[in-house]
């Protein structure tokens, strides 16, 4: 029986650069050899097609590499030697002479926009080319924090208080901080609409911080959102599957210094995972129930993983990420050992996801 090829899609170009190609590296070393024909994918160098008709052939405009807006985080490299990236080349893939090279499925390691925004997932679906995880839809929903909550809140589902503002905002500091007081009262969270990782994500304790929270957080993205404190255990819930997905065992973080920050997500003994958390059964109940509800309502597929604040027995929903991490010390492939599943059987899942459902993929 042939291989599979698979195509790992990592690196980019958003803040998130760093953590895609620990990720994407980590599948190539975990996928079985046995199984797959695995090549890493850098879409950094993404090449073009003709500007005009007149050109007639594709012609190749690599990209320069970029590097990440934060540090890279520190990662440990897998036991197995792994393949560097090469540049993203779409003239082998949509060249009828070079079919041969194209991949049975593309497997998304990529963060942040350009990634998991809905963008490679709708270049994609244009060359027929089935990837894991969610659709162009789902992706954009989820990648958009504001419009997520408000389909939540549409739906029951409860979510923090929040107000989305912009730079023209840090013009009229008076009005908003007294905003901010009246709706939400201090402390907040100030984090960009449309990032991941926690970049750009502060709190703001007092009305003098809000300003310069704001201020660093639009340096990721022109929407940020400013959003309730909640004080309150912190728990995500894996998710695997297309409509019907399996829940994994409820993870509680617990980050050193008390603030689940970049440095905390990735550095090691940045945070403690306890599994199961620590909640009541009444409040692990609804929380698995608004992560299947969430994950169905945005129409997410193969994988999700719902992030949420439980006070007392209330867990209230904070984002949905559609291509969670997977580095030494990410929380889904912790969920998924807990649950028996090993990483390379976990590959084995998200992969066999998307070739089910390539037939409903965009």
């Amino acid at each position: 029986m042939s291989k599979m090829r698979i195509a790992v899609l990592m690196g980019g170009t958003s803040g998130e650069r760093a953590i895609s190609l620990s990720t994407g590296r980590q599948i190539m070393a975990a996928l079985d050899p046995s199984k797959y024909a695995p090549v890493a994918v850098d879409t950094a160098a993404l090449t073009s097609f003709p500007s005009s008709p007149e050109a007639g052939s594709v012609r190749t405009a690599s990209a320069p590499m970029v590097e990440a807006k934060a540090a890279a985080p520190p990662a440990t490299e897998p036991t197995q030697s792994h393949q560097e990236p090469a540049g993203l080349d779409l003239q082998r893939w949509t060249s009828d002479a070079e079919r041969g090279t194209r991949p049975d499925v593309a497997f998304i390691a990529l963060h942040g926009r350009g990634g998991e925004d809905g963008a490679i997932q709708g270049l994609l679906d244009l060359l027929g080319i089935p990837y894991t995880g969610s659709g162009v839809l789902a992706s954009a929903l989820a990648m958009d924090k504001a419009m997520t909550k408000r389909l939540l809140r549409a739906d029951g589902i409860p979510v923090p208080d929040d107000l989305l503002v912009g730079a023209g905002d840090l013009g009229r500091d008076a009005v908003l901080t007294a905003k901010v007081q009246e709706r939400l009262r201090y402390p907040v969270v100030v984090k960009p609409n449309r990032e991941g990782s926690t970049l750009g994500c502060s709190i703001a304790r007092t009305p003098g911080e809000l300003a310069p929270a704001i201020a660093d957080a639009l340096r990721f993205d022109p929407d940020v959102l400013v959003e309730a404190y909640l004080a309150g255990t912190e728990i995500t819930a894996g998710l695997l599957g297309n409509r019907d997905p399996d829940i994994l065992p409820l993870v509680e973080i617990v980050a050193r210094g008390g603030f689940y920050d970049y440095e905390a997500k990735y550095a090691p003994g940045g945070s403690e995972h306890i599994i199961p958390a620590r909640i009541s059964d009444s409040a692990a109940a609804l929380a698995r129930e608004y992560a299947a509800r969430t994950h169905c309502l945005l129409g997410c597929r193969g994988m999700s993983r719902v992030d949420m604040i439980v006070v007392g027995d209330q867990p209230y929903v904070l984002e949905i990420n559609t291509i969670p991490g997977m580095t030494p010390t990410s929380l889904l492939p912790d969920a998924a050992r807990a649950a028996g599943i090993g990483f390379s059987a976990l590959l084995d899942r998200i992969i066999g996801y998307a070739v089910a459902d390539s037939g409903t993929q965009g």
